[in-house]
């Protein structure tokens, strides 16, 4: 008798073992109800299990609030909604070096807190300084989205193998492509202006690459840079006074203030070709123009794969093609002029009072 009730209670204290540690497990992999809410950006999200995005939590940080740049986060989002995965936008203000400060604060405060699973910056000046602040902690991938040059700004050093933890999606129009529809647009050309932010690497980079394509076609290129919107009426109107067309740059800045330079596109007589659908229904005479909806979409896609599992830093940066070509009918009718018949197939007609989609 005393046997066989030394091997039952060893058998009990098996059973209540096991109960205890099993029980143990499952609350460690459930509970996770200390975490902080999403509305307070304070939330320490554990990282998803491979092949997972449970409780994954992203934080979105944009440069700055214009047209271009919201697409591309709203973008972004539906892919993350998509997915089920949470996430937080910050969004600088003010002008370029107020915004770029934002970013870069709230960067650092992500790095030293741990605080999301994976950032993904909007605009090249917030990846310059939001994408190697995160990566450095070793712990963040992050992901950039409309970016001209990334290489070229030092956020990746090759395009298909990043090398460090890092991907994302660039915005690169192709300067020749644009040189071209101005070219056909008015034949008899011989001096074209551009007025661009000169603190914006991204800008600098297109004049760069105008410039080369210019040079092919004995195309002068003639250049105000500007720091502060107060500047760009009247360096738009100096500067129409020595050419006979407008380029306008992937540019910030001027993306979010190009209406002081359509504005002055009638009262000087020069037509501007622009580079975002917005752009030209205020008043460019056209211009190829990305799609900056479908560049976030692919940016949220790499956000994904790398919650999956994926390391960014062997995930290409893609280069987005696809580009639109829209032509203001109103500007065309302003200037006496008609649309090449090579470019009407392709384009998309639109008037000043144009809705955006």
């Amino acid at each position: 008798m005393y046997r066989k009730l030394c091997a039952a209670a060893a058998m009990l204290f098996s059973v209540v073992m096991l109960l205890s540690i099993t029980g143990c497990s499952m609350k460690l992999s459930v509970d996770d109800s200390d975490s902080d809410s999403i509305g307070e950006q304070t939330a320490v999200s554990s990282k998803p299990e491979s092949g997972s995005t449970r409780d994954a939590y992203v934080e979105i940080i944009q440069y700055m609030d214009h047209t271009g740049l919201n697409k591309c986060c709203d973008g972004i989002k539906a892919c993350l909604d998509k997915s089920g995965i949470r996430y937080d936008v910050t969004v600088g203000n003010g002008i370029a070096e107020n915004a770029v400060n934002e970013c870069e604060k709230k960067a650092q405060e992500i790095a030293t807190n741990g605080s999301c699973d994976l950032v993904i910056a909007i605009g090249t000046p917030c990846a310059e300084v939001v994408c190697p602040t995160v990566t450095s902690s070793g712990r963040i991938p992050s992901v950039f989205c409309a970016v001209t040059d990334p290489v070229g700004a030092g956020i990746v050093s090759d395009m298909i193998s990043p090398g460090i933890n890092c991907t994302g999606v660039t915005a690169a129009l192709s300067a020749e492509e644009q040189l071209d529809l101005v070219y056909n647009m008015q034949p008899f050309i011989t001096d074209v202006g551009v007025i661009y932010t000169d603190s914006e690497q991204n800008a600098v980079s297109q004049l760069s690459a105008l410039k080369e394509a210019a040079k092919k076609k004995n195309i002068a290129v003639a250049e105000e840079s500007v720091e502060d919107p107060s500047e760009l009426a009247e360096k738009a109107s100096d500067l129409m006074k020595r050419v006979q067309a407008v380029i306008i740059l992937p540019d910030n800045m001027i993306a979010k203030n190009s209406w002081y330079i359509t504005e002055r596109s009638i009262v000087e007589g020069v037509p501007v070709y622009g580079v975002t659908q917005t752009q030209v229904s205020e008043g460019c005479l056209a211009g190829y123009c990305y799609d900056f909806t479908a560049a976030g979409e692919q940016a949220g896609e790499q956000a994904v794969q790398i919650l999956h599992g994926e390391s960014a830093a062997q995930i290409p940066i893609i280069n987005k093609q696809g580009y639109n070509l829209y032509i203001n009918t109103d500007r065309l009718n302003d200037f006496g002029m008609m649309i090449p018949d090579g470019y009407k197939s392709k384009a998309t007609e639109v008037s000043t009072s144009y809705e955006q989609q």
